[in-house]
């Protein structure tokens, strides 16, 4: 995944709309901790796996006509899993690289 899929998506999804600020970098939001915002982040990762199995099933039942949302809506939903998955692997990463560490 490139910078620019990652600009994209973020330009997709407008800032806020689904309750889930991002912090800036090098900081944390006030009263928000790892864990909340990792949390916040799975369900922003659900959401759009929800959303795109109901415009397929829209589809499927042919209440939705226009497949170019049906399938914008797919890609999204791919895009926010491959990112979560991408942050998952480069945390477990960073644990065994802090457990290789002598004290």
């Amino acid at each position: 995944m490139t910078v620019s899929e990652l600009q994209r998506i973020r330009q997709l999804t407008p800032t806020g709309a689904d309750g889930f600020q991002p912090t800036p970098f090098g900081g944390e939001a006030e009263g928000t901790g790892f864990g909340d915002t990792l949390a916040a982040a799975i369900g922003k990762v659900d959401g759009a796996q929800k959303v795109a199995d109901e415009q397929v099933e829209a589809f499927i039942a042919g209440e939705q006509e226009n497949v170019h949302e049906v399938m914008i809506s797919m890609n999204e939903a791919k895009m926010h899993f491959q990112l979560m998955t991408e942050v998952r692997n480069r945390m477990l990463e960073t644990y065994q690289e802090l457990m290789r560490m002598q004290v």
